[in-house]
């Protein structure tokens, strides 16, 4: 590749991280490809600190100047490839279409009624390329006929493990040979809605299980988004933000998390057992994700959060080696490939 190509990447990370951290993913993936590559983050909050780490620059847009400002950065950085996660503007004359890029859109799969919603979105006929973070059978939806010569199936974009990382996170949070680490994440933590009742269920079960489990290490990470105070009980250590949240998965013993794309894929790619929460998201299906997993032997889920019966199904799963050993063997039969890569692939095509 002679030329130095251009890319943009339009992100929504105000209230999470999942938008954010697959396009860090494809982009990542597009510099180790294509080296010269020059890339652009154009995103509505800074991104936590840790994630991007020099590699990426990134123009911070808040909500009101979120139109405004777009335009501006699209004529003077000049892309080739213009990417989007999740969600597609409504009105395609937004974008300045005929500046000379092409599209492309990263498609994950969201609930029925989005779903539809995207699908009849008056962009779509106009991008050059859908990029699904998911096999054809885990997204599930039968998509238009114009699509059909522009979509490409990739499979879960999310980031690898490193076992450096993850010796240095055990030393970083003195975890020992004989902890049962317990892990309870959120994500980016930034959905007032739904956070504090998630932490405070969380509390709840602390309470229940910390006096009769004593070789319990539980980690709580709030998220750079969450913005109130998690009250550390006893035996607990709350932590605001760990940006090597997939390693600190891998080294857990079980994890408590909601049902986010990320999270979820983290898990399923360490191979960890986990006990999901899942809540109602503006686009995601998040019961439907996990129960999937469920279904398969690979976690457990809950919808009511009383704290009883969660609290109880983690002191059997402690006390049953085993059982979380039968749990990971389940997962033996995964056959989980990146998509990182191959996304990477599909979109230098276009500038190839």
């Amino acid at each position: 590749m002679s030329m130095q190509p251009r890319f943009l990447f339009q992100i929504h990370n105000r209230r999470g991280l999942g938008h954010l951290m697959r396009g860090l993913n494809i982009a990542k993936e597009i510099r180790a490809l294509a080296p010269s590559s020059d890339i652009l983050f154009y995103a509505k909050c800074s991104p936590p600190e840790g994630l991007m780490n020099g590699h990426f620059d990134c123009h911070v847009a808040s909500d009101s100047l979120w139109l405004s400002n777009w335009a501006p950065v699209v004529r003077r950085f000049a892309p080739h490839i213009i990417i989007y996660d999740t969600i597609l503007p409504k009105n395609p004359a937004s974008e300045h279409l005929g500046n000379g890029a092409r599209y492309v859109y990263v498609m994950r799969q969201c609930d029925e009624a989005k779903q539809r919603e995207i699908f009849e979105n008056p962009l779509l006929p106009q991008i050059d390329l859908i990029v699904v973070p998911h096999t054809r059978a885990e997204f599930g939806w039968e998509v238009p006929p114009f699509l059909h010569d522009r979509i490409s199936y990739v499979g879960p974009i999310v980031r690898d493990l490193d076992s450096m990382v993850q010796n240095r996170l055990r030393e970083k949070y003195g975890i020992h040979d004989g902890d049962f680490l317990l892990l309870s994440t959120i994500g980016g933590g930034g959905f007032a809605n739904t956070a504090p009742a998630f932490f405070s269920a969380i509390s709840e079960i602390h309470e229940v299980i910390h006096p009769r489990m004593p070789n319990l290490r539980h980690l709580v990470i709030q998220g750079p988004k969450f913005e109130q105070s998690i009250r550390a009980l006893d035996g607990m250590t709350v932590i605001p933000y760990e940006p090597e949240i997939g390693n600190l998965i891998a080294i857990s013993s079980l994890v408590i998390s909601e049902g986010g794309y990320n999270t979820v894929h983290e898990i399923r790619l360490a191979k960890t057992p986990a006990i999901f929460l899942p809540t109602a998201k503006h686009y995601d299906d998040q019961e439907a994700r996990v129960r999937e997993l469920e279904r398969r032997g690979l976690a457990v889920v809950y919808t009511d959060r009383s704290p009883a019966p969660i609290a109880q199904k983690i002191l059997e799963l402690a006390g049953s080696p085993s059982g979380l050993t039968e749990i990971k063997q389940k997962y033996t039969a995964e056959q989980m490939v990146l998509g990182n890569r191959a996304a990477a692939k599909k979109i230098l095509e276009l500038v190839a």
